[in-house]
């Protein structure tokens, strides 16, 4: 069943040795869940998938909605939904939000879904500007791009745990990309500290690659 697994497409391995070229068009991506989060062909903003609908964080981390005929080369996603019977409380910074998680959920050995949402006192994310052939090594257009830190801002976190069995096909441990609740800024999270946050989760059976 599709709701027990988190679906992602391409690995993080072919996505590190400069696969940034899109694979999969958007509007199919979002079949395969209602939360998540990626990047665009040729690294065209940061992606967030909050309730279906994907948003692109540009270079300045400003936000707009994705076109259904955008394609991604790196995604992960998977249905959330409503979650009852599953929602957590935490603050603290993201060092702090991570392990409470991982104490609260203590399945180290699953992939995690979960959105996260509340107050941030602060929170530091970048967004990314399309990058041109021949590609440059993701660290390195990672590291040039410029920050953007928010006081006082509410939103939510799109937070995925991936376990140490998926070494090589995507990020072991938390990931998180950040979307305002004004939908107007948001992008990859560095870091953060917050008070009162929300958290609904699922625990996936697996992972999956997207055909």
């Amino acid at each position: 069943m599709r709701n027990n697994k988190l679906f992602q497409v391409s690995t993080l391995t072919a996505f590190q040795n400069k696969g940034y070229d899109g694979i999969i068009s958007i509007k199919k991506m979002l079949t395969f869940g209602d939360t998540g989060f990626g990047t665009f062909d040729k690294l065209n903003g940061e992606m967030i998938i909050i309730d279906g609908v994907a948003y692109r964080a540009l270079g300045d981390c400003s936000v707009e909605g994705a076109i259904l005929t955008d394609t991604t080369p790196f995604a992960t996603l998977g249905v959330l939904g409503k979650c009852e019977g599953q929602i957590l409380e935490i603050n603290g910074d993201m060092i702090c939000a991570a392990k409470k998680l991982n104490h609260y959920i203590n399945h180290p050995e699953k992939p995690i879904l979960a959105r996260i949402s509340g107050e941030f006192e602060s929170i530091e994310i970048h967004g990314v500007w399309p990058q041109k052939n021949p590609y440059e090594a993701l660290e390195r257009i990672v590291s040039n791009q410029p920050v953007q830190v928010l006081k006082n801002i509410s939103g939510c976190l799109v937070g995925i745990f991936c376990p140490a069995s998926a070494q090589g096909m995507n990020v072991v441990g938390w990931h998180f990309h950040f979307l305002s609740d004004d939908k107007k800024i948001g992008g990859h999270v560095n870091t953060f500290s917050a008070r009162h946050l929300k958290v609904a989760f699922n625990v996936k059976d697996e992972l999956a690659i997207i055909k």
